[in-house]
């Protein structure tokens, strides 16, 4: 057995022992099973949800909110980071700007998004774009002023387009580090996806969880959870395929 199979084979059994004591400790009283249903009851719920369609229904819009907001918040987070740390101008006009809007609670922010874009799709992505776009700014312009200073200045002596100085110079080296700002945005996006789905959306795994609480069922509470969770950790797993696509060299 090669040292992949044994990590898998050990997370797996990780894994299941939570679940076992998890089980053990509700049944058993030490966990109150009113507050905190056992596994075997939320994958009843799960099961239940899944046969009467509640469960793809709200999969779907919670995925699609959670991608759509991670994407918008992504890719112009890291254009205006990769900007900020190339250019000083950048930095003397829009880095004061991205330090005040970004210590602002994003949830504070609701009802200005609320009053311009209106109560909507638009402004749910708008909130959980949020997450993602101040983290991955900040994050890619650290990765950028971390880069050796020879290779932009190397770049810049032969004449390189800006095009090419942010894709073929900069992106590549900032790349590590901006990965792990990904990572954390994965986290703040599915965040905000629920956030959003308890305080206005009626669809989505944050509504059937909010809905959970309100007539006391603690399996579907639970069973929502765990849904999320699930979304998020194949999110992670499809970054982690991309990682290793576009940067196979920091593969060992």
């Amino acid at each position: 057995m090669n040292v992949r199979s044994r990590e898998l084979v050990v997370s797996t059994l990780s894994v299941m022992g939570f679940l076992l004591l998890w089980e053990v400790l509700s049944r058993t009283g030490v966990v109150d099973a009113r507050i905190l249903a056992p596994p075997s009851s939320v994958a009843a719920t799960l099961v239940e949800l899944a046969a009467n369609g509640q469960l793809s229904r709200a999969l779907t819009y919670t995925v699609v909110r959670f991608a759509v907001g991670m994407i918008l918040g992504t890719v112009p987070g890291i254009v205006l980071g990769l900007t900020i740390g190339l250019f000083r101008w950048a930095r003397v006009l829009i880095q004061p700007l991205i330090s005040v809007f970004y210590m602002v609670p994003r949830i504070a922010m609701f009802p200005l998004v609320l009053i311009f874009l209106g109560l909507n799709e638009q402004s749910n992505i708008v909130m959980i774009a949020l997450g993602p776009f101040f983290t991955m700014v900040i994050t890619s312009a650290a990765a950028v002023r971390n880069i050796d200073p020879i290779y932009p200045s190397v770049a810049k002596s032969f004449n390189t387009g800006t095009w090419d100085l942010y894709m073929r110079v900069t992106l590549p080296a900032a790349l590590p580090v901006i990965f792990g700002g990904i990572r954390v945005s994965l986290g703040l996006a599915l965040l905000g996806t629920v956030a959003v789905e308890f305080l206005v959306a009626s669809e989505g795994l944050g509504h059937l969880i909010w809905r959970s609480w309100q007539i006391l069922s603690m399996s579907l509470s639970v069973a929502g959870l765990v849904a999320a969770s699930a979304v998020g950790m194949m999110a992670y797993g499809l970054l982690g395929l991309l990682e290793r696509y576009v940067m196979p060299w920091q593969q060992r």
